[in-house]
């Protein structure tokens, strides 16, 4: 069984030989692969609405692993046991989105070992949310599968909440320590074109609220310039 990259990347920072749960599964890619794969023992999908909790349901019947693979419909982790599973993979989602059902019952969600995390959008946000809670950012990492995808690995035990800089927050604290590597770089690298782009398509008699975004471009990307020259 193959995955699409985006999820091969999630797929690497599975705890192994553990539950894991997947929420808003997408069909169940990802937990059908890890089982059949022997990484996870077992694993539960949970959807929301009726289309996609029927979808997953077909899908991991049809694989032959509805005896190790459970299919649960409800909001979020409340379909979740505290302690049931290792890992919780919330990918493919809007990061807004991802933090509401992390919030919505931090006891919960801090007895699981592992959160892994592939927004959508909104990454600073939710680098924001790791930090006041004081869960560590363990890792980061960029995979490449027409856009670019961004996996952050959280450890969701309470510690004491901690300061990113505004630098960190919108890159990341991790990619930033591996800026070095290949995929961080061409990340780094896709983002000063797209700005650049965007920044070039605002003529200088623009209004003054297009102007002043302008400048915020321009700074982004005065921002990129240094890490990538100082890299």
């Amino acid at each position: 069984m193959k995955l699409p990259l985006r999820l091969a990347g999630v797929a690497e920072h599975i705890i192994r030989n553990e539950p894991m749960a997947d929420i808003g599964s997408d069909h169940a890619l990802l937990p059908c692969y890890l089982v059949a794969e022997g990484i996870c023992p077992w694993a539960i999908c949970g959807e929301l609405g009726d289309g996609p909790f029927c979808r997953t349901r077909q899908a991991v019947d049809d694989a032959g692993l509805s005896h190790l693979i459970q299919v649960r419909q409800g909001n979020g982790l409340e379909i979740l046991a505290p302690n049931e599973v290792a890992t919780v993979v919330l990918a493919g989602m809007g990061g807004n989105n991802i933090i509401e059902i992390l919030r919505r019952s931090i006891t919960r969600t801090m007895s699981y070992r592992r959160l892994v995390l592939q927004p959508m959008n909104a990454l600073p946000e939710v680098r924001l949310m790791a930090s006041t809670l004081g869960w560590e950012i363990e890792k980061e990492t960029v995979i490449k599968d027409g856009d670019y995808y961004v996996n952050l690995v959280l450890n969701p035990h309470r510690g004491t909440p901690y300061i990113l800089s505004r630098r960190e927050l919108r890159w990341g604290p991790r990619l930033l320590d591996s800026c070095g590597t290949l995929e961080v770089m061409d990340y780094f690298k896709y983002h000063l074109k797209k700005y650049h782009q965007i920044a070039a398509g605002i003529p200088s008699d623009s209004s003054p609220r297009s102007l002043k975004q302008k400048q915020a471009w321009n700074e982004i990307i005065k921002e990129l310039e240094e890490m990538l020259r100082w890299r």
